[in-house]
């Protein structure tokens, strides 16, 4: 069974290393989307995509594979080249998953993960993240679900915490002042 530090770990290697920078209207070969602002593929192809090699081909149905999904907002863009969002409330959010093999086969792990940018008022409730985990202070991670989920529909929850939005928008709100 997965573990918080795998899901920590996942989170640091996935929010130390910067976003791509390709303009691209449609998804790539690794399944980079920049228009859209959206990534969906293997963490492999991602390491892949940022040493500049080749990417892998891959089924969504391969086990022991950790799959990647992220969606951010305009402002988080510049993070992409290792900069400084464009404002507060940036955002990103990022779905991880596994299709377990061995006596869990059939089993996949989830971790779903929003992350928010709040520079000068730290957002209560909230993990902030350190400039090893995402490069700069102010990024806080808002949401943190992990569960397992059956093959015939089961749901083990492992880990559930959320920020309620009205704190969020609080923070954001005290940080403009």
């Amino acid at each position: 069974m997965k573990t918080k530090g795998i899901s920590l770990f996942v989170l640091s290697f996935m929010l130390f290393f910067s976003f791509p920078g390709v303009a691209a209207a449609n998804f790539d070969q690794y399944g980079f989307n920049a228009e859209g602002r959206v990534y969906k593929g293997t963490l492999d192809n991602w390491e892949l995509f940022l040493k500049g090699l080749p990417s892998s081909p891959y089924n969504l149905k391969e086990t022991d594979t950790v799959f990647v999904e992220r969606k951010w907002d305009k402002r988080f863009d510049p993070v992409i080249y290792g900069n400084l969002p464009l404002g507060e409330g940036a955002w990103q959010k990022v779905k991880v998953w596994e299709n377990l093999s061995g006596d869990q086969l059939g089993w996949t792990w989830h971790s779903d993960l929003d992350i928010v940018y709040s520079p000068n008022a730290p957002i209560p409730g909230a993990i902030e993240l350190t400039p090893e985990e995402i490069r700069f202070w102010g990024f806080y991670l808002v949401k943190q679900t992990e569960w397992l989920a059956g093959p015939h529909g089961e749901k083990k929850a492992l880990q559930d915490s959320e920020v309620n939005p009205g704190i969020i928008n609080k923070a954001l709100h005290l940080s403009s002042k």
